[in-house]
């Protein structure tokens, strides 16, 4: 009789001969997932194109499979290699058994801030091309607002830091003056303003930087978690408005989005809630508490904080001519786009101007410092400008 040799314990065997990932695997996966994030980045500024081809091959009754394969074969003619790795991305994830949803096609490929405005679209039955066609949309506006802002801020990130240099340089050559031993019938009035600015510019030069620097940091941080009631007083300051303009132009838009595509205002509104961050969480909660106290006061429930006043006016005015309130938040959001848009450049403008112009003031009252303090100077060593000066202090006495 043989005896059979122990088996062993199940699936050791397996483990063993399973090849162990290396250093080497794993820092080329980091890679790779980095290059596909890198790729969707540079395809997120071209998306709303695809979303109207896309919507353009619904209309004509084209599948998603077919309308891919298309949009592959045209990115290899027109040498887009961004936009074929995104189709083959999504051509492979709809051969897979997933992405029949369109939010679910794009979904860690398209922003984010795209999954609600797709949600929409599935949600749109019979009418998706036309609710994509609105998605695109509201994805070129929110692309515009951010251009606009980054142009805007673009000026005082370049500026700050060359003005800054430029006041540090001057204020070492003015306390180097001080310094040298003139005397001090020079730093009065005026030049005596100049040279403690000097003075307060070099000795707390790297806790300015520092200050600066946490300020900035604290503002990115806070800006999106930061509510209550102070919240509100301080909304309007530069910076604060800025960030609830450009927030309350992205709602107006994405909630015209929604309505048009079937969604009550109610659900648009929880959506949008869902999905946000807390400061415009709280903003959307307390609308839809207002609504729910009071169900039809929109005006109201939309005037507590998150829509500017001159918003808030043009809705009242469009809710005069329109069927309902979701009818007037439509047109707002669509035909009435220039106006949000101008509001986020007015803000963005105020900030760009607030923070530039401050530390440009610095710089030209340090230079204009530098003419008078040279000027007195000048007078100082004349010996015709001192014997001036006596006589009109005799003719004062």
């Amino acid at each position: 009789m043989r005896v059979s040799a122990p088996a062993s314990k199940p699936g050791i065997a397996t483990w063993a001969a399973r090849p162990v990932p290396s250093a080497r695997d794993d820092g080329r996966m980091l890679l790779n997932r980095f290059l596909f994030k890198l790729v969707c980045l540079l395809w997120s500024f071209d998306r709303a194109h695809f979303y109207r081809d896309l919507a353009d091959a619904l209309a004509r009754k084209v599948g998603i499979r077919d309308f891919l394969e298309r949009a592959a074969s045209n990115a290899r003619i027109l040498d887009d290699g961004t936009s074929l790795r995104m189709i083959q991305a999504m051509s492979a994830r709809l051969a897979g058994g997933q992405g029949h949803l369109l939010s679910e096609l794009v979904q860690g490929i398209a922003p984010a801030a795209d999954q609600l405005l797709l949600q929409a679209v599935d949600d749109a039955g019979a009418d998706k091309a036309e609710a994509l066609t609105m998605c695109a949309s509201a994805v070129e506006f929110q692309q515009r607002a951010l251009k606009v802002m980054a142009y805007q801020l673009l000026v005082p990130v370049v500026a700050i830091p060359i003005v800054g240099a430029l006041c540090f340089i001057t204020s070492q050559i003015i306390s180097g003056i001080a310094a040298s031993g003139t005397p001090d019938s020079i730093w009065t009035g005026y030049n005596g303003l100049v040279r403690w600015l000097a003075d307060s510019i070099n000795d707390y030069a790297a806790a300015i930087g520092v200050a600066t620097a946490i300020a900035v940091a604290a503002t990115v941080y806070w800006l999106p978690r930061w509510t209550g009631s102070l919240r509100l007083k301080i909304e309007s300051w530069p910076g604060l408005s800025l960030y609830r303009d450009y927030n309350a132009a992205v709602v107006l838009s994405a909630l015209a989005m929604m309505i048009r595509s079937g969604k009550t205002m109610r659900e648009a509104l929880e959506a949008l809630r869902a999905a946000s961050r807390p400061w415009l969480r709280w903003h959307l909660n307390r609308i839809i508490t207002s609504l729910e106290d009071n169900p039809t006061e929109y005006i109201t429930a939309f005037g507590r904080g998150l829509m500017p006043p001159a918003v808030r006016a043009r809705l009242a005015s469009l809710l005069d001519s329109a069927k309902s309130f979701a009818d007037a938040l439509v047109v707002l959001g669509t035909t009435e786009i220039d106006r949000l848009e101008k509001r986020v450049y007015l803000s963005a403008s105020t900030v760009n101007w607030t923070l530039t112009g401050f530390f440009v003031a610095i710089a030209v009252v340090l230079s204009i410092g530098t003419m008078t303090i040279a000027s007195a100077l000048s007078r100082e060593g004349d010996p015709s400008a001192k014997l001036m000066q006596r006589a009109q202090q005799q003719q004062a006495q």
